[in-house]
């Protein structure tokens, strides 16, 4: 169990250490908000982002903008304020990112009088205008190109490898808000994704299927699958529900760190519980057409719950989007932990197309897999961070995830001093023993990690276990 953690963020190690700083990117407040200012001024206090990287439009303030206000009170005096300030002109820029702080529109409505050369030609279904606010900011460097605003513009960079080459040089500016049901909660992303950044990602990923096994709408269980493979062999811990339901009520979803699922348009099950464990850093994302349609409602749709609840970053759409023009999720999520992307990086990289209607939640520099893994365990055990339990499970996960025989494993967990008093290695172990037929053990390791466990979810999943192995 000697060499492990090999496969998470090596990609990180190859990144140019200047990407992802405060210099690369700009942040857009609605200057008639006092709250969407502070937003801004947060942000760029803990980024380290210029002070004149920060630009106050007056805006509306409501979800929803029509084109024309798109155009005239947004797109176009942003474009001459980045310019101004020689940020971006064209595809010349010294930023990567921008940012748009809650306050900041974030649908544009669809104008039915606005019709363009080849609108005809368009499939039907793409002869729309409406979009995010965020997808079409995002076409910024292609301004001076006259982008047309109905159907699709495809992304150029998607499926992008390099990080360094998502950018205003190869005609995508990377868009991302800090939004949510408050400011407050707004401000709570970038401090979520601090923390974690500083003491790692960590805890269980969960994949919610819906049990579809042929038709059109199987690729949307397909590309879930894909997710939690990614998850498995990164060294999550990582629950699949094959029921077509989402996770009812009292499932016992504990110390979050992933969520991917569908396809419910508000928020249930779980995720209503009035306590939803998610660890710092948690990334949630549940695929539904109007996922993203009500942002600041701490209660409707998906996005703002998953922000309520404790969520650092989550992604959906503001108007129908089509399954194929979704963010690819496997994509976004090997990009994120193999290759050490930013949110911001792996969102783009993993998105088809832009003009449409998606929006990305959280701290676009937002790295959770940025540190290489032994100067994280390292930094953990001086620290003596609680966190250390996680590294251990991770590295023990991915050696069996490798070929390593459950015993070396069983033996490993045995021989770490962390394990006596975690509950999280106790609770793998004995997983691992009454995987191997050792019932009385495993109901002892089961026992210690409930005596061990602060989370009531854990708690349940514990007990549930114990009654299973039927010990007399």
């Amino acid at each position: 169990m000697k060499r492990l953690l090999t496969s998470i963020a090596v990609g990180a190690l190859a990144q140019s250490a200047a990407l992802g700083q405060g210099e690369s990117v700009a942040v857009l407040f609605n200057s008639k908000l006092p709250e969407s200012r502070a937003v801004a001024e947060h942000y760029a206090k803990l980024r380290s982002i210029p002070w004149n990287h920060l630009i106050g439009l007056p805006l509306s303030d409501g979800h929803t903008i029509s084109r024309r206000e798109f155009t005239t009170q947004l797109e176009q005096p942003l474009a001459t304020e980045l310019a101004k300030r020689k940020l971006l002109d064209g595809k010349t820029a010294s930023i990567r990112y921008l940012v748009l702080c809650w306050g900041v529109p974030i649908r544009v409505n669809k104008d039915d009088e606005l019709i363009e050369d080849g609108h005809e030609q368009a499939p039907s279904s793409l002869r729309r205008n409406e979009a995010s606010v965020d997808s079409e900011l995002a076409m910024l460097p292609q301004l001076d190109q006259a982008p047309k605003r109905f159907s699709i513009v495809t992304n150029p960079v998607f499926r992008q490898v390099d990080a360094k080459q998502i950018s205003p040089a190869n005609g995508v500016l990377m868009v991302a808000r800090l939004d949510g049901p408050s400011a407050r909660l707004a401000k709570r992303l970038v401090e979520r994704a601090i923390t974690a950044e500083k003491d790692g990602l960590w805890g269980r990923a969960y994949v919610d299927l819906r049990g579809i096994s042929s038709g059109q709408l199987k690729a949307g269980d397909e590309r879930l699958r894909k997710v939690a493979e990614i998850m498995r062999r990164s060294g999550f811990s990582t629950v699949v529900d094959e029921k077509p339901e989402t996770l009812p009520v009292g499932y016992p979803a504990s110390h979050i760190a992933f969520y991917a699922g569908w396809y419910g348009i508000n928020v249930e099950g779980v995720f209503a519980e009035s306590t939803v464990e998610f660890m710092p850093g948690a990334i949630a994302y549940h695929l539904h057409s109007f996922s993203g349609s009500m942002i600041r409602d701490a209660h409707a749709r998906w996005i703002g719950p998953f922000i309520n609840k404790g969520a650092t970053a989550t992604f959906g759409s503001v108007f129908e989007p089509y399954l194929a023009l979704t963010p690819d999720q496997p994509l976004f999520f090997a990009r994120l932990i193999q290759n050490g992307f930013t949110f911001g990086e792996a969102g783009y990289a993993a998105t088809r197309a832009l003009s449409w209607q998606t929006v990305f939640v959280g701290d676009p520099l937002y790295r959770p897999f940025g540190k290489a893994p032994e100067e994280l365990r390292a930094d953990l055990a001086r620290r003596n961070s609680p966190m250390l339990e996680w590294f251990h499970l991770l590295a023990v996960n991915q050696g069996l995830a490798a070929g390593a025989p459950a015993m070396a494993a069983i033996e490993h967990l045995r021989r770490l001093p962390e394990t006596r008093d975690s509950a999280i290695l106790q609770e793998k172990l004995g997983e691992l023993l009454a995987a191997s037929d050792q019932g009385k053990a495993a109901s002892s390791a089961y026992a210690t990690a409930l005596k061990l466990s602060t989370s009531p979810k854990q708690k349940q999943r514990l007990a549930d276990e114990q009654t299973k192995l039927q010990i007399p």
